[in-house]
């Protein structure tokens, strides 16, 4: 399922870039992030990701995003300590609908893809490593997500999102359990600035 996801989201940038008119409307942004706390205990996670989308039209975008979120928990102990790393990655489709065409634009969307998780844990006691193990995962997610954006210029703009991210972990077997009561659920907010070739209002 991972392949088959990779090889469609990189099939749909690939079909975007080859579909690209004199006056591209294609866009790239960059974006910093923070994973807000949902459980007692937690401090949040920061990230950040990278997307390209394609206008459509002046209210309309898809593409493709990538982002990371990263966490580390220490604790320590009168001889020893442990600690654990833990990243997220979505590795996402996006559409986005723009309502207006005012430089101050809001819009909602969706994203679609996989996550990847992989964490490491190790264990030192006496100044010696006892454990010291990686594992990773990828199950299938989605996050509905509202957002504005800001046009300084006509290719230049601010841009803050709040995204609702939904992962579908898998049972012993292996198989992907789609249980919303049992999904992995993590709410993260991103700012960041984007920059499109082109005019996105041109039609």
């Amino acid at each position: 399922m991972t392949k088959t996801l990779h090889t469609l989201l990189l099939g749909l940038l690939v079909v975007l870039a080859s579909q690209l008119p004199a006056h591209a409307q294609l866009s790239i942004d960059a974006t910093a992030g923070y994973g807000l706390p949902t459980e007692s205990g937690s401090k949040g996670i920061w990230g950040g990701g990278i997307g390209v989308k394609h206008y459509f039209s002046s209210k309309l975008s898809v593409g493709g995003r990538i982002r990371a979120y990263s966490e580390t928990i220490r604790q320590t102990a009168a001889l020893g300590s442990s600690t654990l790393t833990a990243a997220t990655i979505p590795i996402m489709a996006s559409v986005q609908y723009y309502p207006t065409e005012w430089d101050l634009h809001p819009y909602i969307g969706m994203e679609v893809g996989i996550i990847r998780t992989v964490v490491n844990a190790r264990i030192d006691y006496n100044d010696r490593r006892i454990f010291n193990d990686t594992m990773g995962d990828s199950s299938f997610g989605f996050a509905p997500k509202v957002g504005i954006g800001y046009d300084i210029t006509e290719n230049f703009a601010l841009t803050g999102e709040f995204l609702y991210n939904i992962g579908f972990p898998k049972n012993l077997a292996g198989s992907t359990q789609f249980d919303l009561e049992n999904s992995a659920r993590f709410p993260t907010v991103h700012v960041g600035v984007s920059y499109t070739f082109g005019n996105r209002f041109l039609k």
